[in-house]
C-alpha cells in the first residue's frame, strides 16, 4: 500500500454479507465511507447490496494467503479495516485466528491503514471456563473462544510494529440477539444505551439471565469506535449508560498496556497451555464442591439425596471433561 495521505475512508469489511455485517456496511456508507467487502460469494455480497458505485467486491477465502494479499489491492487507498468474519458454519481457529492474524500482518505493512475494529466474543480468555466449554461443545473441531483470543493477540502484536501508527478496537461481544426477538422481549432495553467494560468480567448466568444486546446495537458500536485513537479492548453489551453512537466513550477508559506488555511472553503454546491449566483447575473446583454439597444433603437429608446429587454432579463433570479432552486437540 502507497503511504501518501488518503483522501476518503475507504474500509475494508469482512462478514459484511453477515447479519451484523450488513448493518455495520449500511451505517459506514451513510457516513460517507466507500467500502471494499472481502466475501466468500461475490453473487451473494451483489445481491445484498446492489449496484452501488461506493462498494467494491473482492471474492477470496481467509485461508488463501493469495486472496487476502488481492483483499488489500483496493483501487483506493485502504484506511480502515472491519474484521467481523466468523459465526455458524465456520472454521473459527481459520477466520478468526489465522485469518485475523493475517488481516493484522497485512494492516501492518499498509502505511494508509489507521484504523482496525474487530468484533471478537465475551470468555475469550476463558474458552475452558464453564460457559466456554458449554459454549464450545456445540462445535466439533474448534475451540472458538481460543481463537478468538489468538486472533487478537495477533492484532495486538501487530499494532505494536506500527510505531503508533494501527490503531484498534477489539470488541468482544456478549449476549447477542436478533433485533425483532429482542426488542419485542426487552423493549426497555432495546431503548437503552451500550455497557463498556475491560477486561474479561462477564459471568455466563449473568449474561443468560439479563437482556444482553440486538445486532443494531452492536453494529453502533462497531461504527461508534471506526476512528478511535489508541488501542483498546472491551466487553460489549446492551442495558448501559453509553449512548449507541457515543464515539469518544474509550476516552475514559485505559488503553491495553498490560496486554501490549505481555505479548512477548504469550507465545501460542503458552496460551493454551495456561487455558489448559485453567480448565483442569476449574473441574477439580466442581468436584470438590459437590462433594462437599453432598455431604451436607446426606446431613440434612439423609444417603439418598446426598448419592442422587453426587451421581448427578458426577455426570455433569464427565460430560464437561469429555468436552475439555475433545477440545484439548484442536489447537
Amino acid at each position: 500500500c502507497p503511504s501518501t495521505k488518503a483522501l476518503q475512508s475507504v474500509a475494508l469489511l469482512t462478514g459484511a454479507t453477515g447479519r451484523t455485517g450488513q448493518l455495520v456496511t449500511t451505517k459506514l456508507l451513510n457516513q460517507g465511507f466507500l467500502v471494499r467487502i472481502f466475501c466468500r460469494d461475490e453473487e451473494k455480497a451483489r445481491q445484498t447490496f446492489g449496484l452501488n458505485p461506493n462498494i467494491e467486491f473482492c471474492c477470496g477465502d481467509l485461508s488463501s494467503t493469495q486472496d487476502i494479499e488481492e483483499a488489500f489491492k483496493s483501487k483506493k487507498q485502504l484506511t480502515h479495516v472491519v474484521f467481523m468474519a466468523g459465526g455458524e458454519g465456520a472454521d473459527y481457529n481459520i477466520v478468526n485466528f489465522l485469518g485475523l492474524k493475517a488481516f493484522a500482518e497485512k494492516a501492518e505493512l499498509c502505511d494508509s491503514i489507521k484504523h482496525f475494529v474487530v468484533i471478537s466474543s465475551a470468555w475469550a480468555t476463558r474458552p475452558y471456563s464453564i460457559a466456554g466449554l458449554l459454549f464450545n461443545s456445540m462445535y466439533q473441531d474448534t475451540v472458538p473462544m481460543a481463537s478468538h483470543y489468538l486472533g487478537e493477540q495477533a492484532l495486538r502484536s501487530a499494532a505494536c510494529k506500527t510505531n503508533g501508527r494501527l490503531n484498534y478496537m477489539i470488541l468482544r461481544a456478549g449476549g447477542l440477539n436478533e433485533d425483532d426477538r429482542y426488542a419485542k422481549k426487552y423493549p426497555d432495553a432495546y431503548a437503552k444505551g451500550l455497557t463498556y467494560q475491560q477486561g474479561d468480567n462477564f459471568d455466563f448466568l449473568g449474561i443468560a439471565g439479563r437482556p444482553g444486546m440486538c445486532r443494531s446495537q452492536l453494529a453502533d458500536a462497531v461504527v461508534s469506535c471506526i476512528n478511535v485513537q489508541g488501542r483498546y479492548t472491551f466487553e460489549v453489551t446492551g442495558s448501559g449508560n453509553f449512548e449507541r453512537t457515543d464515539s469518544s466513550f474509550y476516552k475514559s477508559f485505559e488503553e491495553d498496556k498490560v496486554l501490549i506488555a505481555s505479548l512477548d511472553s504469550n507465545r501460542h503454546e503458552e496460551i493454551i497451555t495456561a487455558m489448559h491449566t485453567q480448565a483442569v483447575g476449574q473441574l477439580k473446583t466442581m468436584a470438590f464442591a459437590a462433594s462437599a454439597g453432598s455431604i451436607a444433603l446426606v446431613a440434612h437429608y439423609g444417603w439418598l439425596q446426598g448419592i442422587c446429587f453426587v451421581l448427578t454432579m458426577d455426570a455433569i463433570i464427565l460430560m464437561i471433561w469429555s468436552v475439555f479432552l475433545t477440545k484439548q486437540q484442536a489447537l
